[in-house]
């Protein structure tokens, strides 16, 4: 029997993806929703935003732009509030965790009651259908017998990221029975791919085994553009590779997220006004991708200040609980030498990321005192948090703050930690202005002329 609320107290309504309590109801977007029954599951537990990104945005590649504004949404529609939260509270430098009490479940009358046992067989029919069938025209005819696993694999890579070696132990079936069968190799390389990370001990190694399926794909089909896409992104993030990268990319288009990856690219290797063309085409391909304070970074990265505080100064109605938009205005007034609205911007960030008053209170005195520099000498030798404030993590956020204060060394130091660490924020070293201070220095332009603007050869 479903718990009955008590008053005040929340109601979920999973059908029609809203919550009411005694005095009002709310709807909630899919993406809010999702993420709302995420946190639930693991109640009182921290959700780290890679999980989150993970299991309610999937294959689709987002920022985490993306968080911040659905977990906004969610506390408004709760009522809640970041800073003194009773619902949702941010665990600095990991994610979020749900804090208040459970939901109930709406109470369905005997009428909803049959259409909900109803809604389930239509569920468990739709998925036996969806196994039966291709989701989508494939370019060759998979053997009947194969069909089933072979949807679900895809269907797991799409929806279940944790159940990913599920997926390739399918597809791996399916590859050794019909070796010469394209697409279930795609999808095997795919969650290869989404599999992939820095911080694996045997990562070389699974790095040149999915670069070696991806080039046996290339080789019977040169223009498939997803194996292009793929390609691309494991030279250019896996491998620091921006030698030998564009083909794939531009083979790869037009694909919505070959546009953004494109346009990354273009950023880092200081094409800049066509960086701005394709991220603006990925913009109108992908409603939900879409971010104008992107826009905005990429004049930051041209320099054109003022163009980025316009394109940036038309979301104010609309982003004042956006992290990244506090981001990029601290940015760009700092830039523009606009240093106590830079540090009022940095100020939000802190306390979006669950930094004390003291802790604050702290930045700001070594402002009033020392300036910026105090204000980032602070960050790089006392913060304890080392949380990501529009800096990135550690140790990119290192780098950033010594940059800053003039420790050249320290900040050389810092920026080859972040490229071993596989940082993928060293991609745009040499197009950020924060490191304009390092441009006159040798060791900076080894590590740019090395790793970005030449191929890596030494397969790190």
């Amino acid at each position: 029997m479903l718990k009955t609320a008590s008053k005040g107290q929340w109601v979920i309504n999973h059908r029609q993806l809203s919550l009411h309590n005694d005095t009002k109801v709310v709807e909630l977007d899919s993406k809010q929703y999702a993420l709302l029954i995420l946190l639930l599951k693991f109640k009182h537990q921290d959700v780290s935003k890679s999980q989150i990104l993970s299991e309610v945005w999937g294959q689709r590649v987002v920022s985490e732009d993306a968080i911040y504004v659905t977990i906004n949404g969610l506390r408004k529609l709760l009522g809640d509030d970041a800073k003194s939260p009773k619902y949702i509270k941010t665990i600095s430098g990991i994610g979020y965790r749900w804090i208040g009490p459970p939901l109930c479940d709406a109470l369905p009358s005997s009428l909803d009651s049959l259409l909900l046992k109803a809604a389930l067989c239509l569920v468990a029919i739709s998925m036996i259908v969806f196994w039966q069938m291709p989701r989508e025209p494939v370019k060759e005819v998979i053997p009947a017998h194969l069909t089933e696993p072979f949807n679900q694999a895809r269907f797991i890579i799409n929806n279940h990221p944790d159940d990913i070696d599920k997926a390739i132990s399918l597809l791996k079936s399916i590859t050794v029975e019909q070796p010469k069968l394209t697409e279930p190799l795609v999808w095997l390389a795919k969650g290869y791919y989404y599999k992939l990370r820095p911080q694996m001990a045997d990562y070389h190694q699974a790095k040149q085994h999915l670069k070696a399926i991806l080039e046996r794909i290339l080789l019977r089909d040169p223009k498939h553009k997803e194996a292009n896409l793929l390609y691309a992104k494991l030279l250019f993030m896996g491998e620091m590779n921006t030698q030998d990268v564009e083909t794939y990319f531009l083979n790869a288009l037009p694909n919505s997220e070959a546009h953004h990856m494109y346009g990354q690219y273009l950023l880092a290797v200081g094409r800049l006004e066509e960086a701005l063309k394709h991220i603006k085409i990925y913009q109108s391909l992908e409603p939900d991708g879409y971010s104008s304070e992107s826009v905005a970074w990429v004049y930051m990265m041209s320099l054109r200040f003022d163009e980025a505080f316009s394109a940036l100064d038309k979301l104010r109605p609309y982003s004042q609980s956006n992290r990244f938009y506090h981001v990029c205005l601290r940015a760009i007034y700092e830039q523009l030498g606009q240093f106590d609205l830079a540090v009022k911007e940095l100020v939000w960030v802190m306390k979006f990321e669950g930094y004390s008053n003291s802790e604050i209170k702290m930045v700001e005195q070594q402002f009033d005192v020392h300036g910026i520099e105090g204000v980032y000498r602070w960050l790089l030798y006392h913060d304890t948090r080392k949380a990501d404030i529009g800096h990135y993590e550690a140790p990119m956020s290192q780098a950033r703050y010594a940059a800053a204060i003039g420790e050249t060394k320290l900040a050389l130091h810092y920026l080859e930690q972040s490229r071993l660490a596989g940082q993928y924020a060293f991609m745009w070293i040499a197009a950020d202005p924060h490191f304009l201070p390092l441009k006159q220095e040798s060791g900076f332009n080894q590590l740019v002329q090395e790793y970005i603007l030449k191929a890596d050869k030494s397969g790190v």
